[in-house]
């Protein structure tokens, strides 16, 4: 008597999505890197700043969203693609739909950083 390696053929759901949650969290690895990067950056956002020009950055406010988009962005698009994911791969439907969500999201998040960099 032989017992199946991975369950029935065409029984995807009974397989945790692994993968999945490895290229997540790859990713979130990859855009941590960036983060740090566009941080390093943003230093020096501030330097054409002065009584002459009073840009966006060169405010409390604009500086502290300059610094914390990026991350928020990371947080949330790993969270959001995690969760449609999990929630997909439960009814059954496969995870990866829910990916180019969560990075179109950190990718936002790292557009609006640039654009109060830049402004």
């Amino acid at each position: 008597m032989s017992r199946p390696l991975h369950g029935h053929p065409g029984d995807t759901r009974g397989k945790r999505p692994t993968g999945y949650l490895a290229t997540i969290a790859a990713l979130t690895g990859v855009g941590l890197l960036i983060d740090m990067f566009a941080f390093y950056i943003s230093v020096f956002a501030t330097d054409s700043c002065g009584p002459a020009n009073p840009a966006l950055v060169c405010t409390t406010s604009g500086m502290l969203w300059l610094w914390a988009l990026p991350w928020i962005g990371l947080g949330v698009g790993a969270a959001v693609a995690a969760g449609l994911g999990l929630a997909a791969w439960r009814r059954g439907r496969t995870p990866w739909m829910c990916l180019p969500l969560g990075v179109a999201l950190y990718v936002g998040s790292l557009a609006g950083a640039w654009m109060i960099m830049v402004s």
